[in-house]
């Protein structure tokens, strides 16, 4: 039963780089191409292909799970979370 539990927490923190790294993405030029087109940002993107589609954010911050960015607009504010590694976690508007 020990041997069991060793050996599923030695795996369990062999992964842990793995599926850190899983949350960003690798687009090919067409797909960037395209999303920057459109103005679109997807999870998994970087800080810089954020900005190729978006442009300079109004402001930036930093907190333990990684930055934050907010866009601010007249039809609401767009605020992209990153994770540590840089890449998209998410977003929403804010709408006053």
């Amino acid at each position: 039963m020990r041997t069991h539990m060793i050996i599923a927490v030695a795996l369990a923190f062999s992964l842990l780089p793995t599926m850190a790294a899983a949350e960003c993405r690798t687009f090919t030029s067409g797909e960037m191409r395209n999303l920057v087109i459109k103005g679109l940002i997807k999870e998994g993107m970087t800080e810089r292909q954020v900005e190729r589609s978006w442009g300079k954010p109004t402001k930036k911050r930093s907190n333990s799970s990684g930055n934050v960015w907010e866009y601010w607009n007249p039809t609401g504010d767009q605020i992209v979370e990153f994770g540590r590694d840089g890449c998209v976690r998410g977003w929403r508007t804010m709408r006053d």
